[in-house]
């Protein structure tokens, strides 16, 4: 008689494997994906044994097991627990005081298992298995079961929150990677519907995804002439059909009405074994197709440019002789091709480069790689001289034998004259070096000067450059007022290999302080490093700059007296908040620059007060209905008087949304999350605590605890998580 079995799990892969196992070996299978199904079954087939996993839906194993066991049916058909999930010694103790016969852990080598499951049915038909154990009662029975349930459902829900995170992140990941991919990305549906698009379509072809997507692609006539979109149609016909498309040409029309080459490439996409759509990656070749187009033009070309251009091209044997050469040759040396032609080049070089041109030619032949950029004289056929500049390689065989040489030469004469005139004008650059207005210096890799000119020398308070050099040691100690401005320089020539514009305080030789701006770069000669650098003296313009801002200060600290003019029961309302503005972005990390604009929005942010009337702003009753919307203009008002003025940071736009809310709740434009600029959100918190905090003309101060409690329980709902 065949074995029969039933075997429980809610994934179908499992299902399908342990039948698979069963079935080859000659078991009659029943399957059921959760308890409540396999008891219907186990009722009516009454298998000869059961195989069940614990963690399902509907009826988990271990509920199917006692009511296997209670059934008198049921009770004595071998029980087998087979699991993945369920493997602590608790797990097997509960699953046995059930009345399991046994608890093997996924997964199972087959033939380990089906021996365990043969010797289990050996020894039922030699004796009579036990019966089930007693668990004592039902409340006994649910508190283990739901102790060693909730257990397993917890490390359930911790594994499905970290593969969710996980998920979240891929998707991140895959957000970024679609919307700045340099080629573009769509998608089809089955019908021919533009599912996406990725944002490079606007590089490429100067669209907008949105111009795409819901649209069917023979709407795209403007883009694709008829012949290309009889072609993409034919195409995507063939990937619907489960073909895959790897590289496929169409000259479109761009925006702007230009032509572009792009290769697309598209494959099907599937769901369940069925063709959904497509998925396609197209590919600017525009240059690409044009270099084609070049090069195919350039080797026709290829002749004619050789014949015509302006250097010599030659070739010759072995022994020197030449076999083809160009018409640069011919009039470079003054004889005609029919002379030259089978001439050794011996025959035209001076005599005293012949030696050190031969050797190059045999440097050449034994080690295989080219010689470039050697000089010599040669003789023309009128008995002139000239001099030349050339480069030679090896021409091989089939089988990389050497068969002669191949080489270009250009005449160098009038270089040779130039070099001397360079000579003449490295002289006039050093004259200028020397009366530079500006710092000028190089410093070795061990900061020690090498060269300065007087403008450095006297920037620095010494008499000459000599001076300079021979007293400065290291611009670390002797120069840099702040040594972490030093480090921020070599930081920067390290990662970047450049300074620009950095304004640092220096030491004068006197010991005073002043201010420069030095740009400097990273050079080499040969294997030695240098720093060559441009110091101007700003120490005059940076205290400009500070009285200035001094000044800038002053003027916003009159706006905000305007405020507190109008309303002085809040005077001092704006300084407290820019205060704790301030204190709450240096808490978070902001840099400098920003914090000072913080200050400054928070100092003036209820400047749109001054266009409300006094008795409303300074009523001790409760405002109407009416009254507020009056009051809540103010944040307009305020962006309204000072978006015109060109300040360093985005003061209006703070005063603006001081009172946004991240859930949108807020005023004057309901803005939401992070479409709310990060100073705004700090203001906001700070605006509240203080305005809470502190006494009214309506209400006694409510006191710090109240406000905090007030934001901590709105965090993340009204304001900001962090700024809280």
């Amino acid at each position: 008689m065949k074995k029969t079995v039933l075997i429980v799990d809610d994934s179908r892969g499992n299902l399908y494997l342990l039948k698979s196992i069963m079935e080859v070996r000659g078991w009659v299978v029943f399957e059921a994906e959760n308890g409540k199904d396999a008891l219907e079954i186990a009722r009516v087939q009454r298998p000869g044994l059961i195989i069940s996993d614990i963690l399902m839906p509907v009826m988990d194993g271990y509920g199917f097991c006692r009511e296997c066991k209670k059934d008198k049916i049921l009770r004595d058909i071998p029980f087998v627990f087979y699991t993945a999930t369920y493997t602590e010694s608790k797990d097997e103790k509960f699953a046995l005081d059930l009345g399991a016969d046994r608890f093997i852990l996924k997964p199972e080598e087959p033939e380990v298992l089906i021996k365990v499951l043969m010797d289990l049915l050996d020894e039922k038909d030699r004796t009579t298995l036990a019966t089930a154990k007693p668990l004592g009662e039902e409340m006994e029975f649910f508190r283990r079961h739901n102790e060693i349930l909730f257990n397993k459902l917890e490390k359930k829900m911790s594994d499905l929150e970290i593969a969710n995170q996980e998920l979240r992140k891929l998707e991140e990941d895959y957000r970024l990677s679609f919307e700045n991919a340099t080629d573009i990305i769509f998608s089809l549906d089955g019908d021919l519907n533009v599912l996406s698009m990725s944002p490079s379509v606007g590089k490429i072809l100067g669209y907008q995804p949105t111009d795409f997507i819901g649209r069917k692609v023979h709407e795209f006539h403007h883009i694709l002439s008829p012949q290309a979109l009889e072609q993409a149609l034919n195409n995507i016909n063939r990937i619907l059909k489960g073909a895959v498309i790897t590289s496929s040409v169409y000259q479109m029309i761009a925006q702007d009405r230009s032509f572009r080459h792009i290769e697309v490439s598209g494959s099907p996409l599937t769901r369940k074994g069925n063709i959904i759509g497509m998925v396609c990656i197209a590919r600017d070749i525009t240059e690409r197709k044009n270099m084609e187009d070049a090069l195919q033009e350039s080797e026709e070309k290829y002749r004619g440019i050789l014949e015509n251009m302006d250097d010599a091209y030659y070739e010759v044997d072995l022994k020197g002789n030449l076999t083809f050469f160009n018409q640069a040759l011919v009039n470079r040396t003054g004889y005609k091709r029919e002379e030259l032609m089978g001439m050794n080049y011996r025959h035209y070089i001076s005599p005293n480069c012949w030696r050190q041109v031969q050797e190059i030619f045999a440097q050449v032949y034994q080690t295989g790689r080219a010689v470039t950029l050697f000089d010599y004289e040669i003789h023309l056929k009128d008995g002139r001289k000239r001099f030349q500049e050339s480069w030679v390689n090896l021409i091989l065989d089939k089988n990389n034998n050497p068969l002669g040489f191949r080489g270009m030469a250009r005449d160098v004469t009038d270089r040779k004259i130039a070099e001397k005139e360079l000579r003449q004008a490295e002289e006039r650059y050093r004259s200028i070096f020397e009366n530079a207005q500006e710092g000028m210096y190089r410093a070795g890799a061990n900061e020690k000067f090498i060269m300065v000119n007087q403008a450095m020398a006297r920037i620095f308070g010494y008499d000459s450059a000599a001076e300079f050099v021979e007293q400065v040691n290291t611009s670390a100690h002797q120069l840099y007022r702040d040594r972490e401005d030093r480090k921020k320089i070599f930081h920067w020539l390290e990662t970047q290999g450049l300074v620009q514009d950095f304004e640092a305080r220096f030491f004068r030789r006197d010991g005073s302080v002043g201010w420069i701006s030095v740009n400097i770069q990273q050079t080499q000669e040969g294997n030695t490093p240098f720093y060559d650098g441009f110091v101007r003296d700003v120490t005059d313009r940076k205290e400009s700059v500070e009285h200035l801002r001094e000044a800038f200060a002053g003027t916003v600290s009159a706006i905000a007296s305007l405020v507190e003019a109008k309303d002085p029961y809040t005077a001092g309302h704006q300084r407290r908040v820019a205060d704790i503005a301030c204190a709450i972005a240096l808490e978070m990390g902001l840099s400098q620059e920003r914090i000072e604009g913080i200050l400054m929005a928070g100092t003036m942010h209820d400047i749109g007060k001054v266009s409300i009337p006094a008795e409303i702003l300074s009523s001790p009753r409760r405002l109407t209905a009416l009254e507020f919307s009056l009051i809540k203009t103010h944040a307009q008002s305020g962006y309204d008087i000072l978006k015109d003025i060109k300040f360093s940071w985005p003061i209006a736009r703070m005063v603006q949304e001081h009172h946004e809310r991240m859930d949108g709740s807020g005023y004057p434009q309901g803005l939401k999350g992070i479409d709310i600029l990060l100073e705004s959100r700090i203001l906001a918190v700070a605006d509240v605590v203080e305005a809470m905090a502190t006494h009214r003309p309506y209400r006694a101060a409510l006191g710090v605890d109240l406000a905090l409690r007030e934001i901590t329980e709105n965090r993340g709902v009204l304001f900001d998580t962090e700024a809280v």
